[in-house]
């Protein structure tokens, strides 16, 4: 019988010296708790969430799971690699997040578990979502005594595949069900890719400087919420940005309204989504938050997915950037998340 998404999961949490600890359930290998010394207060949970993991499905927003095969949107479901078209089991026009039955839904095995790391694995099978090729993903989450939770994705295909792998955290600093647009943001960041109507990117890399997605100097996230008409169809920011893919620095820094925490982002990708849960609380959602017992409103945390640049498969301008998974050349990527 086939298993139900969220049912009995399987919790591991790993922890620091420092008091920092971070639990994940198999199903899509997902961050369910993500807990920070903060000083003066002992810890707080810097993830959305619900109050019980059996429960999870409740919720359709990919609260902090494994996204894949191909986080983001792949234009009308479907791509060519070598003259054969692909088609997806998106359930809507475009492909989102890998299909109806992505990796966030997907029990992922647990093969080790060391004293600050957790390592899980996921076979994907050819044809699974319309994708092409057997994929195997293994995840590491290691977290370190920095505070630092490091994430290590290695994807392996047995055919040439567009494959993206991330992460869709749902982050808030304040620690309580609350507003994130008072948050500050500062991004290494100069470009950002401009979405038409149905959030496809429309082949432009338009420069922040001076407008609403200008985060190159730190400033709130509600500062230029909705002043710009890119943010119309989206109902606030949900794009992605262009970075530099250097683990050697931060390319986001995120603060809570307090001042008392920050957070910064690395990774090697060569671009990020930031989304400000505009949809956390649309149509069916009602999600019940696990700290207070109240709806999670819109606008309640902020994610930050780095990727590759969505719909990058009809993009072939920028494919030096954004390239195919072969069988000689795997996906290997990393995202870490630092608080001080």
């Amino acid at each position: 019988m086939k298993e139900t998404y969220s049912q009995n999961p399987i919790l591991e949490t790993i922890r620091n010296e420092n008091g920092m600890s971070v639990t994940i359930m198999d199903w899509g290998a997902t961050i369910i708790s993500m807990k920070v010394p903060v000083k003066g207060e002992g810890s707080r949970e810097v993830l959305l969430g619900v109050a019980d993991p059996e429960d999870w499905s409740t919720q359709a927003c990919f609260f902090n799971a494994t996204i894949g095969r191909f986080a983001n949107r792949i234009a009308n479901s479907k791509f060519t690699i070598d003259d054969v078209e692909y088609k997806f089991d998106s359930g809507a026009k475009h492909c989102l997040h890998g299909g109806v039955d992505g990796f966030d839904k997907r029990r992922f095995k647990l093969i080790d578990k060391g004293a600050n790391t957790l390592t899980y694995t996921l076979h994907s099978p050819d044809g699974d979502m319309g994708f092409p090729g057997n994929f195997d993903l293994t995840v590491v989450y290691n977290l370190t005594e920095e505070n630092e939770l490091v994430i290590n994705y290695v994807g392996k295909c047995d055919k040439k595949c567009y494959a993206c792998i991330t992460n869709h955290a749902y982050f808030n600093l304040n620690g309580y069900n609350s507003s994130v647009l008072n948050h500050a943001v500062q991004m290494d960041s100069d470009y950002f890719l401009p979405l038409d109507n149905d959030s496809i990117p429309t082949g432009e890399l338009r420069p922040v400087a001076g407008g609403a997605f200008d985060f190159t100097k730190p400033k709130t996230l509600g500062k230029d919420f909705r002043k710009d008409d890119q943010m119309t169809a989206a109902l606030g920011y949900d794009h992605p940005f262009v970075i530099k893919g250097d683990l050697s620095k931060p390319f986001f820094t995120l603060t809570s309204d307090d001042k008392k925490l920050s957070m910064e982002v690395y990774s090697d990708y060569p671009a990020f989504q930031m989304y400000t849960g505009n949809y956390v609380n649309q149509g069916d959602n009602r999600i019940t938050a696990r700290d207070d017992g109240q709806i999670y409103p819109d606008q309640c945390a902020v994610c930050i997915e780095p990727e590759y640049y969505p719909d990058c498969p009809h993009l072939p301008q920028y494919a030096e950037v954004n390239p195919m998974v072969t069988p000689e050349k795997p996906l290997e990527k990393t995202i870490s998340y630092k608080f001080r």
